[in-house]
C-alpha cells in the first residue's frame, strides 16, 4: 500500500510569521497535530504540537513567531511510497510526521500514528500512540 492512501485531507498551513497562539488554535480548530510552514509558496518547515510544548517549557513568549520554533529539516517522500519504506524513513530521521509528494509538488502530510494504523499497529482509536 502506498502512502497517498494515508493522506485524508489538504495539509493544513500556516506562516512563519503566525503566533505560537495563532498555530495553536488552528491546530485545535482543524483537529491535526501538526502544521505545514508555507512561506512564498514553498514549504520552509513543519511545526508540531511538541514544538509548541518545547516552546513554552523553554518559556518563548506566546506571541513568538513560528518561525522561532518550527523544525527546518523537512523530510519528504513520494506518494508512491510503500508504507513500510515510510515508516523506515520517519524512525531513521526520528520524525512523526512526513510530507508527502507528488512530483514535487506537496500534497499531504501524514503521521506515524496514521503508518501505524496501516501497519496493523494500532487497531482501534483507543490505543495512546
Amino acid at each position: 500500500m502506498a502512502i497517498r492512501e494515508l493522506i485524508s485531507r489538504s495539509p493544513v498551513i500556516v506562516s512563519p510569521d503566525a503566533t505560537i497562539v495563532d498555530a495553536s488554535k488552528e491546530m485545535k480548530k482543524e483537529g491535526v497535530g501538526s502544521l505545514l510552514v508555507m512561506e512564498g509558496g514553498s514549504p520552509v518547515g513543519i511545526v508540531t504540537e511538541r514544538d509548541i510544548i518545547y516552546a513554552i517549557a523553554d518559556d518563548l513568549p506566546l506571541n513568538a513567531k513560528v518561525r522561532d520554533l518550527m523544525s527546518t529539516n523537512l523530510v519528504s517522500a513520494e506518494a508512491s511510497t510503500e508504507i513500510g519504506d515510510a515508516a523506515i524513513l520517519m524512525t531513521t530521521n526520528k520524525i512523526r510526521h512526513l510530507v508527502v509528494t507528488d512530483k514535487g509538488k506537496v500534497i499531504g502530510v501524514i503521521s506515524l500514528r496514521d503508518v501505524a494504523r496501516a501497519l496493523g499497529l494500532i487497531t482501534t482509536d483507543l490505543v495512546i500512540w
